[in-house]
């Protein structure tokens, strides 16, 4: 009787042929990481060289500017902080929450511009680039707020630079960057339809600062001026995150419910235009 060479036929379970769900799973799993590692740092070369750090932390100065900017302004008019004892606190825990939400609606639109279709890799998606520039910006993000909110803790003395509710921190700046994830791929889609909308958001996202709260406290306009700023989701985030600092913030438009709604709601929007009109568009470019 003539034996197989190694107790089974290849193709059939237990080959060396043949790939198991288990394998199969993760060797899909490797190549996508592969895929967007070298995505991670072709990108971070491109845009700021060789020195990854500093060309991200230098990308996030701008809220460092207006903070100072606004705090120089106020000390000359000499206004106190509306909240709290620290000026440059309260409105480093407005301004920063905003710029996340305002440069990430602004930078997630790049990877589905008409350049960077042309641009691409067969094997790379446009979700591969989303989130390679979407883990970018959170690393740039971070970095610049923890120097602004630790410096303030080790040099200005300010106490209550150090969140006493982390979580709640971490949560409502998790939630505004979805928000600007969702808003920016949503705009992208648009901006590919309507070419001048990619000039006209940047002008709406900048100025929406200033009906964000960064320099005051919703709670204290009068109630037909909260029922407008409250349909701005930005402003709840805003406030949500000053929660994580100040135990006794006021609650008045602090609906977490309304930005996470709003987030997702604009995420699948943005998610169905992009791949229903990808052909299309792409066909007509």
């Amino acid at each position: 009787m003539t034996s197989t060479s190694s107790g089974s036929v290849a193709g059939q379970p237990g080959s060396e042929g043949a790939l198991s769900p288990w394998n199969s799973v993760r060797v899909a799993l490797r190549s996508q990481i592969n895929v967007f590692t070298a995505l991670l740092y072709r990108e971070a070369e491109t845009r700021h060289g060789q020195s990854f750090a500093l060309g991200y932390a230098a990308a996030g100065v701008e809220p460092l500017v207006i903070v100072a900017t606004i705090g120089v302004l106020f000390s000359a008019l000499s206004r106190t902080p509306p909240y709290g004892h620290s000026l440059l606190l309260f409105l480093g825990t407005g301004v920063f929450p905003i710029y996340l939400f305002i440069h990430t609606s602004l930078r997630i639109r790049q990877p589905l511009n008409t350049l960077a279709h042309r641009n691409r890799f067969p094997i790379e998606r446009p979700l591969d680039h989303l989130m390679v520039h979407a883990v970018l910006h959170v690393v740039s993000s971070a970095a610049v707020a923890a120097l602004f909110f630790l410096g303030l803790y080790w040099f200005g003395g300010v106490e209550a630079a150090i969140p006493y509710d982390p979580l709640t921190a971490v949560t409502a700046l998790s939630t505004l960057f979805l928000l600007g994830l969702a808003t920016g791929i949503f705009n992208a889609v648009i901006a590919r339809v309507v070419p001048v909308w990619d000039i006209v958001w940047p002008a709406i996202a900048r100025a929406s600062l200033h009906f964000s709260g960064p320099y005051f406290v919703a709670a204290y306009l009068t109630p037909s001026h909260r029922f407008y700023f409250g349909l701005n989701p930005v402003m709840h985030g805003v406030n949500w995150f000053r929660h994580a600092f100040y135990p006794f913030y006021p609650q008045a438009l602090t609906d977490h419910f309304y930005v996470l709604m709003v987030s997702l709601v604009l995420f699948t929007l943005g998610l169905l235009l992009e791949t229903g009109t990808r052909r299309y568009l792409e066909e007509k470019e």
